[in-house]
C-alpha cells in the first residue's frame, strides 16, 4: 500500500509541472499598437536578447527601474530578439532570474522588414532603447548598455512635462 501512495505522489508531481506559457509574438505593427495603448504614460521600449552580454548586464537595472517607476506613469516593453523557435525555453528563466515584471514579447518578423517599418535608422544593434512621451511621440532612441541612472534622468524630464 505504501508503494501505491508513493507512485501516486510521484505521478502527481510529474503532472503538476506546468510549462511556462508561450510569450507573445510581435512585429512592427503590433509593437506600435502596444506603445499606443500606453498613451498617457512615458513608454520605454527595450530591444534585447539573452545572447547579448550588455543586455544581460543591464536587465537587473531595468527590472528595478520598472518596479520603482511603474506607479509614476512609466510603462516598459521588452522585445526579445531571441530565436523565435526556442525563445519560450530560453527567455522565461532569464526573466524570472532577474525579476522582470514588465511585458516582454518575442520578435517574430523578419529583421529587415521590422527595421524598415519601425526604425529605418536602426542597424540591428542591441540593446536598443526607444523613449516615448505621454502623447505617444518618440522623443529619443539610443543603443548600448543603459544604467538605472541614465533611464531615471531621461524619464524624469518627461514625467515633469504635462
Amino acid at each position: 500500500m505504501r508503494k501505491f501512495w508513493l507512485c501516486v505522489a510521484f505521478a502527481t508531481l510529474e503532472m503538476g509541472v506546468i510549462a511556462d506559457p508561450a510569450l507573445p509574438r510581435t512585429n512592427a505593427r503590433d509593437l506600435q499598437q502596444r506603445i499606443n495603448r500606453n498613451k498617457g504614460k512615458v513608454v520605454i521600449v527595450n530591444l534585447w536578447a539573452t545572447w547579448c552580454g550588455p543586455c544581460m548586464e543591464e536587465l537587473p537595472d531595468l527590472a528595478r527601474f520598472h518596479r520603482d517607476y511603474q506607479k509614476q506613469g512609466v510603462a516598459m516593453i521588452g522585445v526579445s530578439f531571441d530565436d523565435v523557435e526556442t525563445a519560450d525555453q530560453t527567455v522565461p528563466p532569464v526573466l524570472r532570474k532577474h525579476g522582470v515584471r514588465y511585458p516582454v514579447v518575442i520578435m517574430a518578423q523578419d529583421f529587415d522588414q521590422f527595421a524598415d517599418q519601425f526604425d529605418k535608422a536602426w542597424r540591428g544593434e542591441v540593446p536598443r532603447f526607444y523613449l516615448y512621451d505621454r502623447q505617444g511621440k518618440r522623443v529619443k532612441a539610443w543603443s548600448g548598455k543603459t544604467t538605472y541612472a541614465t533611464l531615471e534622468k531621461e524619464v524624469k524630464a518627461l514625467l515633469k512635462k504635462k
